[in-house]
């Protein structure tokens, strides 16, 4: 029998952290490879998502923190800011990231680079700009866009998204924000600041409803006792309605309905992935929460591989990436890598930052897996004193004998802390192992410290 030939070893679609880092390596590796983009070339993180957001945030605190300076005696009445200016210095991260020549890039290191919307024909052959392409291997990185929610009366109005909301000339007065995961809490935050009345949303019991009870509690005090917010959980959104120039909102909690106007309403209740590309006629199941894979990131079809967002398994991009590496061993790997979940960090950039790495209290008492867990406010260490900010702790989990399962870091400068018990949970290390590192005298890290002493 001859044997197939194809056009390239590997086509990756999207090109994104999820695909990009895979295509560079097979390309390394002396492989065909071709990229397939309908969107923006480099993907959304440094474009709509991570970076601009990032940028903003940073501007966000440090006008927060210059107007709390007056608490050390610095004089801060004469403080303000120009919005206009602030989107002029996400407009420059988002140039200086260099993603508007990752054609260029790709090109470079000899990755075929196609422009549209690729479409599966068959196991091994797409469709792109009335052109058929075809591979001996194929991974799926189209991410993911943000989910709306079927409430009435939304189309009809100029509802925000996460995508959209970073491109505002200036706050919005009044702002509804529908969902209070990390993005919405992240946004809720960036605005707050800047002086708008922020209305918080959540269907569940909590905000952050993926999170310990610890955080949402800590997060919910902080946003309602220091920026103003309302924050309305057990609720669901029944209607929008258009009444110039505001937006009514209408919603329930329990039997009873409430309504009120807002200026402008953010959708922020989580991501859809991408998988609108032709998959049944490639075998690839999927459903609504993203692309089936098993633990190496291996579809129903053995040479279709999916990384990122398209497979509801992680959102970050720091996931998407640590998926992406290994989807490059596994393609002609000898020996196969999994990916763990809770083996990447996650970060949400509030102030305090909160950090978390392993298995959070849910996870383990779903799995009934045993646990010992230590607690210990970040008041406990002489940062707290100098900074004159208390909020926030930080929890370890372990098992019986003392590894460490899981962490959760709610302190300034968590997302660099995080880098020990991650380490840590990576190597299989003890909590006991942990607390004998010494952290800088003065640095948050001790508060860590202090939470992995308490185990033994």
């Amino acid at each position: 029998m001859a044997k197939v030939t194809y056009d390239y070893d590997l086509i990756v679609i999207g090109s994104g952290p999820a695909g990009s880092l895979a295509a560079e390596s097979a390309a390394r590796a002396g492989r065909r490879v071709a990229v397939i983009e309908q969107g923006i070339l480099g993907g959304s993180a440094p474009t709509v998502g991570d970076l601009p957001l990032q940028s903003l945030l940073t501007a966000a605190h440090a006008f927060d923190e210059a107007r709390r300076a007056a608490q050390f005696g610095i004089r801060t009445s004469t403080i303000g800011y120009n919005y206009p200016s602030i989107k002029n210095w996400k407009d420059l991260t988002v140039k200086r990231s260099g993603v508007a020549s990752t054609g260029d890039y790709l090109r470079g290191r000899g990755i075929s680079v196609f422009k549209g919307r690729a479409h599966f024909l068959s196991p091994n052959q797409l469709s792109i700009a009335r052109r058929h392409l075809s591979a001996e291997k194929i991974l799926i990185a189209t991410g993911a866009s943000p989910a709306i929610p079927a409430i009435p009366g939304l189309e009809a109005v100029d509802y925000l998204t996460a995508e959209t909301i970073i491109d505002l000339i200036r706050p919005p007065k009044t702002l509804m924000i529908i969902g209070a995961g990390a993005t919405g809490i992240q946004l809720a935050e960036l605005f707050a600041i800047f002086g708008t009345k922020v209305y918080l949303l959540e269907s569940k019991k909590r905000i952050l409803p993926k999170q310990d009870d610890e955080v949402s509690e800590a997060l919910t005090e902080i946003f309602r006792k220091q920026r103003g917010m309302e924050i309305i959980t057990s609720a669901s959104v029944i209607s929008v309605k258009k009444e110039s120039p505001l937006t009514r909102v209408t919603y329930l909690t329990g039997e009873h309905e409430h309504s009120l106007k807002v200026e402008r309403v953010l959708v922020a209740a989580g991501w859809t992935p991408n998988t609108d590309i032709g998959l049944e006629n490639a075998g690839v199941e999927y459903d609504q929460s993203g692309i089936h894979t098993d633990s190496h990131l291996i579809t129903s079809s053995r040479h279709i591989f999916a990384a990122g967002a398209v497979t509801g398994r992680s959102e970050s991009t720091q996931g998407a990436l640590a998926q992406s590496k290994i989807v490059a061993n596994n393609m002609w790997g000898r020996s196969l890598l999994t990916f763990d979940r809770t083996s990447v960090p996650r970060v949400i950039w509030t102030t305090p930052e909160i950090a978390t790495i392993g298995m959070n209290e849910t996870d383990l008492v779903r799995e009934d897996i045993a646990f010992h867990r230590s607690v210990v406010a970040n008041t406990a260490v002489t940062r707290a004193n100098a900074a004159n900010f208390g909020l926030g702790f930080s929890k370890v989990l372990t098992d019986a004998k003392g590894t460490l399962l899981g962490a959760t870091i709610m302190t300034p400068h968590a997302a660099e802390t995080i880098i020990a018990p991650s380490l840590a949970i990576n190597k299989g290390l003890t909590a006991h192992e942990l607390a004998g590192l010494i952290p800088p005298f003065g640095s948050w890290a001790e508060v860590l410290r202090l939470a992995c002493a308490k185990l033994r």
